[in-house]
């Protein structure tokens, strides 16, 4: 594995953790708050925050793809050269 398609992984893996760390902190108080104050309309808050968390992970799911497909396609070239 060449050492840029480990540090796109690792960037990539990096920025994965960050925003998975984010949104389980936004859920985990808004989770919370619900428990405290169940009577506070907070579907709006809730339809919101569960897109923005789906879009963000279809994004990294696309990022990681694109490390790995390049990591595969490094591997590719790696043993074309070697034979």
């Amino acid at each position: 594995m060449s050492p840029q398609a480990r540090q796109a992984i690792r960037k990539e893996a990096d920025l994965t953790e960050r925003v998975v760390d984010y949104y389980r902190r936004l859920f985990a108080g808004l989770i919370a708050r619900m428990n405290r104050e169940p009577g506070v309309r907070s579907d709006i808050e809730c339809t919101r925050m569960c897109v923005e968390a789906v879009d963000m992970m279809l994004e990294n799911q696309g990022r990681m793809t694109k490390a790995l497909r390049e990591l595969a396609d490094d591997q590719d070239a790696t043993k074309k050269s070697a034979a």
